[in-house]
């Protein structure tokens, strides 16, 4: 489990704005060569390569996708004698896209990171994504990139098969809370003494008083409340969750316990001093988004560090201010985090052992996650004397041409990428010495298989659609929808769903 802790979580869901991060100096990559094992790549010397279609997430100008697409194809014909066809999908629009491209349809895709799309158990049980289990024997150095920790490919199993590989990349993150310093400082904010939501929403307050016109929580049709200081046991919806994984392994109703209904109180005050960004069903944005944009001066987030986070933000000065924050709750290592970033190759594949070839070669050519992540030298980027990189001259993130993976956590192997010029220069040594402190839940390794309850989780889905952003955005009476919501997840059979999850949990670990 030590050396688990020599990984970490990536910045923040939607909070990392920017490329693939880090120097290589601190994890080991092989040094750009293919990998060993695999199919035969006889079909190189022919000229006819095989195509695997690369979902990639963006959220900018995606101008030089060409010139990207053709440079990682000019290395793995040669590594390993084929081709990607990089299919971009935005991420505001996910949901959507992903729903066409995992339908087994003419479109349908090859390889993508789930990203917050469907938890694991859920795409299983569609059948969307291929048991891996034999195709990686044939790739021991990648494996061998988590020799050390495999409590991390525990999380990809369900009934002892893998049907994904996790990012190379941070797996701790506490809960933050970023603000624009000038809000904070026009109230008096001393963020070092702020440690709870509850202290949250007591700086808020006082800083709407001062600031009647700004808001601090920015409500959209996405959720900007992710709690990382439990456990959701890999389940997005928290159909069944460990409020104290470090102490317990209890299955308990997220809805109806104490660290919800505390969370629900806090937003209450929210609704009551106007804290939550006007009309919130209305606002696509994602969560940090609403604060480049100058929708809100504050957001809840989650992330390695706040004080990391800043500096980061404070070089680039994107929010049009300094930002200032603190981090709350327990800096946690749960398998929610670790499949929060999972690599798979879809079900409907035709190609499967191209595709795993393929993606074995993003794990070890630290190349090709530089070219997904940070695009083409020269073009999407600058290499500079110190060996960091920055923008084109006259560019920015949004405006150089390439949007690629957005953020090192979202790449298979970031490890060996150039740090950029607003990262620390140690930027992996910090968050591996950030990991030390992190804590494993109970449950870590542990992944529900919902197929039992299939009827259910989609009923409960259902009934959390309905109901659970216009709760959190405080665009009901909280005190009349709560229990409604909290009556309708049990007749949908939420109950069904925890007993299910409880009894899976119970029988790992007494296989442990």
């Amino acid at each position: 489990m030590k050396k688990l802790l020599a990984l970490m979580m990536a910045v923040v869901l939607v909070l990392s704005l920017t490329a693939c991060g880090g120097s290589g100096s601190s994890t080991p990559v092989s040094g750009g060569g293919s990998v060993s094992g695999g199919n035969d790549t006889s079909s190189a010397s022919s000229g006819d390569y095989p195509v695997i279609r690369w979902a990639y997430s963006t959220m900018w100008n995606n101008d030089s996708e060409s010139a990207v697409e053709e440079a990682i194809n000019e290395i793995l014909r040669e590594s390993c004698g084929a081709e990607i066809d990089l299919v971009a999908v935005n991420f505001s629009s996910m949901q959507e896209q992903y729903n066409l491209l995992l339908s087994g349809g003419k479109d349908t895709i090859d390889i993508f990171s789930s990203f917050w799309y469907l938890p694991l158990s859920t795409l299983v049980a569609n059948g969307q994504i291929a048991d891996i289990t034999d195709l990686i024997e044939d790739y021991p150095e990648m494996l061998a990139l988590f020799d050390d920790y495999p409590e991390v490919l525990d999380c990809c199993k369900i009934d002892g098969k893998m049907y994904a590989l996790p990012t190379v990349a941070p797996y701790a993150s506490p809960m933050l809370f970023l603000c624009k310093k000038t809000d904070a400082e026009s109230a008096n904010i001393d963020f070092s003494q702020i440690h709870t939501l509850d202290d949250v929403t007591e700086a808020m307050v006082k800083m709407k008083e001062k600031n009647p016109d700004h808001y601090y929580v920015p409500g959209a049709t996405e959720t900007y409340w992710i709690p990382k200081d439990i456990d959701y046991l890999g389940d997005n919806y928290f159909f069944g969750v460990l409020t104290d994984p470090l102490n317990s392994t209890t299955v308990e109703n997220y809805y109806e316990s104490d660290y919800f209904i505390n969370f629900m109180e806090n937003v209450r005050i929210w609704q009551e001093h106007d804290i939550i960004t006007p009309d919130p069903m209305s606002n696509t944005n994602p969560t940090l988004m609403s604060l480049q944009n100058g929708l809100c001066e504050a957001t809840p987030g989650y992330g390695v560090d706040a004080d990391e986070f800043c500096y980061e933000a404070n070089i680039q000065m994107q929010y049009g201010d300094e930002l200032v924050g603190t981090n709350l709750g327990e800096s946690l290592i749960c398998t929610g985090n670790i499949t929060t970033y999972l690599w798979h190759i879809t079900s409907f594949c035709d190609k499967k052992d191209v595709a795993m070839r393929v993606l074995a070669e993003f794990y070890t050519d630290p190349r090709l996650c530089n070219l997904l992540g940070n695009g083409i030298e020269g073009e999407n980027y600058i290499m500079r004397d110190d060996g960091m990189i920055e923008f084109p001259e006259g560019k920015d993130s949004m405006t150089r041409g390439w949007g690629g993976q957005g953020a090192s956590y979202n790449l298979p192997n970031a490890s060996g990428c150039p740090s950029w010029f607003y990262q620390p220069a140690d930027l992996w040594d910090q968050y591996m010495e950030f990991n030390k402190n992190a804590k494993p839940s109970l449950a870590l390794g542990f992944v529900f298989d919902s197929s039992p309850v299939a009827d259910q989780v989609t009923a409960c889905s259902n009934v959390y659609a309905q109901y659970y952003l216009p709760l959190i955005n405080g665009e009901v009476d909280i005190d009349e929808i709560l229990p409604v919501f909290q009556q309708a997840l049990h007749e949908a059979g939420i109950d069904d769903i925890i007993a299910e999850k409880q009894a899976q949990l119970d029988a790992w670990l007494a296989s442990k």
